[in-house]
């Protein structure tokens, strides 16, 4: 199907002649044709008295309160929030209105936030679908209640023989010139995958596609259906540049987990959370993960700390704070692209408040043995750096670090260290240069299977716990660390076991309601990420699976 956007937008307005801007002709013929239509599929108007704006196709879908159809969100850009709308089933020249006019709601308009931003359509080609909330007609009738309505299907696959698309074309009169009223096209042909790597600045996936000749333009946000008698959508045209190229082919982004997270927030009347964070398949490359207070103006009114990631390419990103109902984290930050000096040289990364003032600092250790501290990180990225370890031997054993609240004052500015002959050390009250070194744990064999240690307030002392995942699984809280004396005690999280054994990546912090830093954020080897919160010296807490396997 050739590019179909709103005909406001995309194609001649009424008295204007139609242009050949592909360089041929339109197909007109089997097995692509036209009809009355279907009473559950209409198409949409700028709403006037005289229906003359029209664009794009719709499906009625049930829904609580009857009242909302399903289209593409390429139909759609953040302006039509505010326009006045109209959905119109089985509109068709003989009869334009046979069910009459159901207004959409002012703000109704539910779509993946991402797709709805500026060039969201060539970057998330795989969220091209939109739900409309409708007004009842004249008369008080919802709209569903008057035409019925065809449940979607989620999840079913590529392969359907005998699926059917029907689709409002934008072809012009035997004059040449537009006109507003069209009967939809109807066809029926085989369903299938199409997989496409990224061309130009479209982002390439995994989409359903459909070949119908004559299939054209105008057609966008009409139903893939599949069921005869006991029919699902499972498509709308869009997806692979919203919707194809080409007459003969046409495309819809595959109905899974994000449109029904689209359609439950439509339903409730709630606009979709902002999905930020990646994918499994990215967090695999996270190489390290802090947390900190990196952004400081963030949708909450109680600090909550945000997401410092360092990936395998070199790319720096902070995921700001936010609260549960926004998945936790709001807004991506990119600090820095991605680079070899990081990729390569990046040993370990800890977050801290080793300058006193309120903020998050970074420290880091290169794989040269120098320890960097990068003071008052933020959304602005870095801010200076200053040495504080000169390149050397002993700092290239650094296998693994944290940051926290140790008994030296009242900053998140204590050090600790495990390094690779099994020794731990705290190097108390951390600034530009390194603390007071404490040793707390000689040369030995056991803390050589230390492999992630983080920070954090779980037992809600002040004094901040030390949270260690042994090799075999094991997880372990040390209480009040202050790396002297026998004043910490040990609670045993979780016992030897091989699920533990796959956290990759384990950072504690402040992300959940309550005032104290007892959230732990894990990053599993399948790239699962997971936070769980509100720990204590019982266990780790509540699973909240913020990216799924």
């Amino acid at each position: 199907m050739a590019q179909a956007v709103p005909v406001e937008e995309d194609q001649p307005l009424p008295g204007q002649t139609a242009g050949s801007r592909r360089g041929k002709a339109v197909a007109r013929t089997s097995p692509s044709h036209t009809f009355e239509g279907i009473k559950e599929v209409g198409t949409f108007f700028w709403q006037d008295s005289d229906l003359k704006y029209r664009f794009c196709a719709g499906t009625v879908v049930p829904s609580p309160d009857k009242d909302l159809v399903l289209t593409a969100a390429h139909c759609f850009d953040s302006t039509d929030q505010q326009k006045k709308l109209v959905f119109v089933p089985k509109h068709h020249r003989a009869d334009p209105k046979p069910y009459g006019l159901f207004p959409i709601k002012v703000g109704q308009i539910y779509a993946d936030p991402r797709y709805l931003r500026k060039g969201g359509d060539h970057d998330y080609t795989d969220l091209d679908f939109a739900l409309l909330k409708t007004e009842p007609r004249a008369d008080g009738k919802a709209v569903q209640d008057v035409v019925g309505a065809i449940p979607i299907g989620y999840g079913t696959g590529f392969d359907h023989p005998k699926t059917r698309v029907i689709g409002y074309p934008w072809l012009p009169d035997d004059d040449g010139k537009y006109k507003p009223h069209q009967d939809p096209l109807d066809c029926t042909s085989p369903m299938k995958k199409f997989s496409t790597a990224s061309s130009g600045d479209w982002k390439g996936g995994t989409f359903s596609q459909i070949d119908c000749e004559g299939y054209v333009r105008g057609t966008s946000g009409g139903p893939f259906i599949i069921g005869g008698d006991h029919p699902q959508v499972i498509g709308v045209t869009g997806g692979w540049q919203t919707g194809g190229h080409s007459d003969d082919t046409s495309y819809s982004s595959y109905f899974d987990s994000d449109l029904k997270r689209i359609y439950d927030a439509a339903v409730a009347g709630k606009m979709p959370a902002p999905v930020v964070l990646p994918a499994a398949s990215t967090w695999k490359h996270a190489k390290k993960i802090a947390s900190g207070y990196f952004a400081l103006d963030g949708p909450v009114s109680d600090d909550r700390m945000d997401m410092f990631v360092l990936w395998s390419d070199g790319e720096l990103t902070i995921y700001r704070g936010a609260d549960k109902s926004l998945n936790y984290f709001d807004k991506e930050i990119r600090v820095q692209k991605p680079n070899k000096l990081w990729a390569e040289h990046a040993k370990q990364v800890v977050a801290g408040d080793f300058t006193g003032d309120n903020g998050s600092d970074l420290i880091v250790v290169w794989s040269d043995g120098e320890v960097t501290l990068y003071p008052s990180v933020d959304e602005n990225g870095f801010h200076g750096e200053k040495q504080i370890v000169a390149p050397n031997a002993t700092w290239k054993h650094a296998e693994a670090m944290t940051a926290g609240r140790y008994g030296g004052n009242k900053w998140q500015d204590d050090l600790v260290v495990r390094w690779s002959d099994g020794e731990l050390t705290l190097y108390q009250n951390t600034g530009t240069s390194l603390g007071k070194e404490i040793k707390v744990v000689n040369p030995n064999k056991q803390w050589t299977h230390a492999v992630e240690i983080g920070s954090g307030d779980y037992t809600q002392n002040d004094t901040w716990d030390l949270v260690v995942r042994w090799s075999d699984g094991e997880l372990t809280l040390y209480d009040d660390f202050t790396g002297t004396g026998d004043t910490w005690g040990e609670h045993k999280w979780k016992a030897p076991n091989d699920l533990w054994e796959h956290a990759m990546l384990i950072t504690g912090g402040d992300f959940s309601d309550n005032p104290w830093p007892d959230d732990t954020l894990v990053r599993w080897s399948d790239g699962e990420l997971s936070l769980y919160t509100e720990g204590n010296g019982s266990g780790i807490g509540k699973e909240n699976a913020l990216v799924k396997p």
